[in-house]
């Protein structure tokens, strides 16, 4: 099983108003420093997926507390959601199964008749055709466009509270999404499954690893 972190990170410098707040909240959490400049902290709905959470994240961010939910499961992909001055001003989702879900339907369509779960274990000829399939994936439009679904609401410029002009452009470049989907011709390497590390890198926000709610309300044996 791979890494699993979500958690909601703000400037270290918000940290008073930030623990008035969560000392009204109807659920219960989690409060620890990241690094020298962010804090985090982590909800029981670690997902967001009631409308009183996130109304509870719009009603803080009112106060000039920018607020960065970030979520990253190694095996499946990453993304944020970034609130600031009561509106939810950026987000993106990036899928690491995006690639290999277009694959196995494309399969399906050549070869109805084959049960790739089946065969590719044990035969080379189903594990070479699908292969190729999955490289034509990954350098067609269609992949670009549906990677291209995920970060239609990146607004670089929505970081300038949190982060300074030069960390701004790296974000406005990392999103960019030719670069973000160019794949590399000798290795077959693609900027897509590096880009968590960069944004973490580009934000300081390295040790935000390993870390969520569950885990934590475990005593960390999860």
């Amino acid at each position: 099983m791979g890494e699993f972190t979500t958690g909601i990170l703000y400037p270290r410098k918000y940290e008073p108003k930030v623990l008035i707040a969560l000392s009204k909240i109807d659920q219960s959490y989690f409060h620890r420093n990241v690094n020298g400049d962010w804090n985090a902290f982590f909800l029981r709905d670690e997902w967001l997926q009631t409308s009183s959470t996130v109304q509870f994240l719009l009603q803080l961010s009112k106060h000039y507390v920018p607020l960065l939910w970030f979520h990253d499961a190694e095996d499946n992909g990453w993304g944020f959601r970034l609130f600031d001055a009561g509106y939810e001003v950026s987000s993106a989702t990036i899928s690491y199964s995006l690639d290999v879900e277009m694959a196995e339907v494309e399969f399906g369509r050549l070869y109805p008749d084959v049960n790739l779960q089946e065969r590719i274990t044990d035969s080379e000829d189903v594990r070479q055709k699908y292969e190729d399939i999955l490289d034509r994936v990954v350098r067609s439009e269609l992949y670009r466009r549906e990677v291209g679904k995920g970060i239609t609401r990146i607004r670089p410029q929505s970081f300038n509270r949190i982060t300074g002009p030069k960390q701004v452009q790296q974000l406005r470049s990392l999103f960019d999404l030719q670069l973000l989907t160019d794949v590399d011709d000798e290795t077959g390497a693609s900027l897509l499954y590096d880009s968590v590390d960069l944004f973490k890198e580009i934000l300081g926000i390295e040790e935000m690893v390993w870390v969520n709610y569950a885990y934590l309300a475990s005593g960390g044996r999860e």
